[in-house]
């Protein structure tokens, strides 16, 4: 299978690592180009543009930091909707609002592509060694037709729901971590007239 990645932060870096590792013909592409490097000498080839990439690609996968960047990712001059996405799926993977993921898979059915929403739970290690926790939304054929790519990744992966559900179910997880850290940081500072050592 052709994959091509765009976004190579921690967790994009990982799960690209994880791609070529299991035997896929990997393409990458970053803002910051000097991301793919490591990639490259492990076997991937770099797009020039998110465009190019998913001309190169039967599955374009994205993993973005927000909005903003999906945004500039997908709709810009050389973005992945400049691109002819005819029998393409696309599988994206950031961490952002439902309405988001709604409208993007609206405009890449426009351009011809399948896509699916699949937001993962974990961190670097479990993307690195596939065994991040995945909320699939979209069309049950093309969860299936994504299924051995996400079964790469993930330890498991759910299919919630249409698209828009995996990003309700990945929001709703992130909210008992957040109000867990501020709670721990609230104990933290009652206790630190006390001097002992945080950890």
């Amino acid at each position: 299978m052709r994959v091509g990645l765009a976004g190579l932060g921690r967790m994009g870096a990982a799960m690209a690592e994880r791609l070529l590792e299991t035997g896929h013909a990997l393409t990458v592409w970053n803002r910051s180009p000097d991301k793919a490097a490591s990639l490259v000498a492990k076997g991937a080839k770099t797009a020039a543009t998110p465009a190019a990439l998913a001309a190169a690609s039967d599955v374009v996968v994205t993993i973005l930091t927000d909005g903003s960047a999906q945004d500039a990712v997908y709709l810009g001059p050389d973005g992945i909707l400049a691109a002819d996405l005819t029998g393409k799926l696309v599988v994206e993977m950031s961490t952002v609002r439902p309405e988001s993921q709604s409208a993007l898979a609206e405009a890449v059915r426009g351009r011809g592509g399948a896509f699916v929403e699949c937001p993962v739970g974990g961190t670097t290690g479990p993307a690195r060694s596939g065994q991040l926790l995945g909320l699939a939304g979209g069309e049950a054929g093309d969860v299936a037709r994504a299924r051995p790519l996400l079964d790469a990744l993930c330890r498991r992966v759910d299919h919630v729901g249409s698209v828009g559900a995996g990003a309700s179910m990945k929001l709703a997880i992130n909210l008992p971590l957040l109000v867990f850290y501020q709670a721990l940081g609230e104990a933290l500072t009652l206790c630190r007239h006390l001097g002992h050592d945080p950890a």
